[in-house]
């Protein structure tokens, strides 16, 4: 995995993902090699007005005149494209985030329910929000100076051995310490950082998931026990943190050590080659100046690793998840226009080495049949209907429409013609609206309340101050349960599918409140095609065929007197029904 791989795959990998932006980021290099190089130029050229213009019997203004007006036209011409490489790099930058951020999204949105069941939200969220910004802040802070201060380093090396290759070397010692200090901290610093991004995700998902049950939280009075939770999640983070500040504190210290040390050598050694004439005057007053000019990008380098260590940390957890594989990978065939769904010999497990919840489950369900699941708590109904909607794939046989297999189809087709309804009917934040053209985005205002008022619940419209506008609330929490399983299935009706999976929606509803709703499924569902997990035995004996779903696969189906008479499984859970009701 991309988490795992060395720093070299890391900037590999980033720069085959730039590479529709190769010809703006090879421009962006040049222009911040051209900028360094005029940034650089005002000591080579002060050692010139010195040692031409100062250094003799009589000073010659001309050529400090002629020294000064060449810094400038450099000073303004470096201004000008350090302004047009700013742009250029800032544009490369955002198009990259855009970019990754994008792929993750399309990458999550991909996947099965079964990654969502096994990966917290939190950490989801983690990825796609703060570690999203860590690179955010690279873009913006740290790519450029990080490249300048390189570059910078670089160029400097050159003139120092250009200017007197003797006082370069008096410098080499320093220099190696410091070179050994950063070779240190970034492999210290790589690790820290990495345990500062999970223990960020921790914090995260502790959040989000408190956040979710703040209601349980409350109605069990578990306040206290949370706080201290959140406590501990945010020692954790903060413990991550101050071990690569304290690296980062260290790493300052070996740079402004050699730094100093530099200086303090090349004076020394500079004033003895001065006297024997083995340097001048101007050139000993470059060096220094130049050192000096060493001693801002050496310092700026602390805080650049720094920020490039966290963005990297971030970027091996980005790639990290797009190299988890698609569980539910997306075929290219369309579907016929007419068919049945059915699930021949399927069957199904969790994870390799659990064993099967389902297994050779034959069942089909024809064009406007209405067919309801039954079976005890466990046996795999939900399963099943999952599996028919196609939100994950089976581990054997094959879900068919038309005697097409569902995995070999493009998602807008698979889900114009089979679409699932939960029980909990979920909403987002936003309108009623909004929330309708989830599923049909170029819908009519009139195209909405048309659907609704198919399920019934037009004159719930017009009451409604807002109408169309009405805000709905976080997951439609200023709606009751009724009210969003009426949206629900006005999406339904707005996608005109075939087939319709329903967990049934009236259970846990009030007597009045599911009467309601029965009338829109009804409304919702007809001349469709229909599989229904039934909790209740109104929805049971509606259905034109029962399927009796038990120890892992479909033990009886028939039609409700049919099954009753054969006084086998399908009888037991009657009997043991109107035995509790």
């Amino acid at each position: 995995m991309t988490s795992r791989r060395s720093p070299d795959g890391l900037l590999v990998r980033t720069l085959l993902l730039l590479r529709p932006r190769w010809p703006m980021v090879a421009l962006a290099v040049m222009l911040l090699a051209t900028t360094t190089a005029t940034a650089l130029a005002g000591p080579w050229i002060l050692r010139h007005a010195i040692d031409e213009g100062l250094v003799g019997d009589r000073p010659d203004t001309g050529v400090i005149t002629r020294a000064g007006i060449l810094y400038l036209s450099l000073a303004v011409t470096g201004l000008v494209l350090s302004r047009l490489q700013a742009e250029l790099v800032g544009r490369i930058g955002e198009w990259f985030v855009r970019e990754l951020r994008s792929r993750t999204v399309d990458h999550v949105m991909a996947m099965s329910v079964r990654y969502f069941d096994r990966t917290p939200a939190g950490v989801l969220v983690s990825r796609l929000t703060a570690d999203v910004d860590a690179l955010q802040d690279a873009v913006q802070l740290g790519v450029v100076p990080f490249t300048q201060a390189v570059l910078t380093l670089v160029f400097l090396v050159a003139i120092l051995f250009a200017l007197s290759w003797q006082l370069a070397l008096v410098c080499a010692l320093p220099a190696a310490a410091l070179f050994a200090a950063t070779v240190w901290f970034r492999r210290a610093s790589r690790s820290a950082f990495a345990r500062v991004r999970d223990r960020v995700a921790d914090t995260v998902t502790e959040l989000t998931e408190r956040l979710a049950g703040l209601r349980v939280v409350r109605a069990y009075r578990q306040e206290a026990s949370t706080i201290a939770s959140l406590r501990g999640r945010s020692r954790r983070q903060l413990g991550a943190n101050i071990t690569a500040v304290r690296l980062q504190s260290c790493y300052l210290t070996a740079m402004e050590f050699a730094t100093v040390g530099s200086i303090a050598a090349v004076l020394a050694a500079g004033g003895a080659l001065a006297t024997r004439d083995a340097v001048t005057v101007g050139t000993l007053s470059a060096f220094v100046l130049y050192l000096l000019l060493a001693f801002e990008p050496v310092q700026s380098l602390s805080f650049l690793v720094t920020t490039l260590e966290l963005a990297a940390a971030a970027l091996r957890k980005i790639y990290g998840l797009l190299d988890e594989p698609v569980d539910l990978p997306e075929g290219t065939r369309e579907l016929p226009a007419v068919g049945s769904l059915d699930a021949a010999n399927v069957g199904f497990r969790y994870a390799d080495g659990q064993p099967d919840v389902l297994h050779a489950v034959h069942l089909t369900i024809s064009p406007g049949e209405r067919v309801a699941l039954v079976g005890p708590t466990g046996a795999g109904k939900s399963t099943l209907a999952k599996l028919m909607a196609r939100l994950f794939d089976p581990t054997a046989g094959q879900v068919r429409y038309a005697e097409v297999d569902l995995r070999d189809v493009t998602r807008r087709a698979l889900r114009s013609r089979v679409v699932m309804v939960a029980q909990d009917g979920q909403l987002t934040t936003g309108t009623l609206a909004h929330n309708l053209r989830a599923v049909r985005p170029a819908a009519t205002d009139g195209e909405l309340a048309g659907a609704l008022a198919s399920v019934g619940a037009g004159d719930w419209l017009e009451r409604l101050p807002g109408g169309l506008a009405t805000e709905v609330g976080e997951g439609g929490s200023l709606l009751s349960a009724g009210e969003r399983q009426l949206v629900a299935l006005a999406r339904v009706c707005l996608l005109d599918a075939d087939v319709v999976v329903l967990d049934e929606a009236t259970s846990g509803l009030d007597p009045g409140t599911e009467r309601l709703v029965e009338a829109a499924v009804v409304a919702a569902t007809a001349d469709r095609a229909v599989l229904v997990i039934a909790h209740r035995m109104s929805t049971v004996r509606s259905a034109d065929r029962i399927a009796v779903v038990d120890t892992g696969g479909v033990a009886e189906i028939g039609t409700h007197d049919e099954l009753l008479a054969r006084g086998g499984r399908y009888a037991a859970l009657v009997t043991a029904f109107e035995t509790h009701t």
